[in-house]
């Protein structure tokens, strides 16, 4: 594990009650790990599931975490990144409370500091959901 719930804001812009994930586990140049346990304060939550929104959340920081701890082990310079576009999005399932979300991440093209990438999360091996987003990196 890279970086635990904990510190997770050292790699992160978002705080309370806006993180959407819990510890880092992989971080390459071509992939990032994370898991998050859906907890029942969370503002995302209707019905006792959490929504679509934070499913797209997630794998936004899974991006950003993995993003951050890239460049605090290079050079420690914080940056900031966007999300540029979001496609191909299709959501299949919605967690319920205290469910653990298992999300992963791939680079699959990069123009300097524009990402293209593909990103999934799961919840006991079922796909929650799946899209591609545009990070760009400031």
């Amino acid at each position: 594990m890279k970086i635990t719930k904990e510190n997770i804001e050292s790699v992160l812009p978002h705080r309370a009650p806006f993180v959407m994930i819990d510890n880092l586990i992989e971080a390459s140049l071509k992939k990032f790990e994370t898991d998050f346990i859906v907890q029942a304060d969370n503002i995302f939550i209707k019905n006792e599931c959490l929504q679509e929104p934070a499913l797209i959340e997630n794998i936004a920081q899974t991006c950003a975490a993995g993003f951050g701890y890239l460049n605090n082990q290079s050079d420690g310079a914080a940056k900031l990144g966007f999300i540029g576009a979001v496609a191909k999005l299709e959501v299949h399932n919605l967690p319920k409370i205290n469910s653990k979300i298992s999300t992963k991440a791939e680079v699959t093209y990069q123009f300097q500091n524009v990402f293209l990438v593909r990103g999934e999360s799961y919840c006991d091996n079922v796909k929650l959901m799946e899209c591609e987003m545009k990070i760009v990196i400031a």
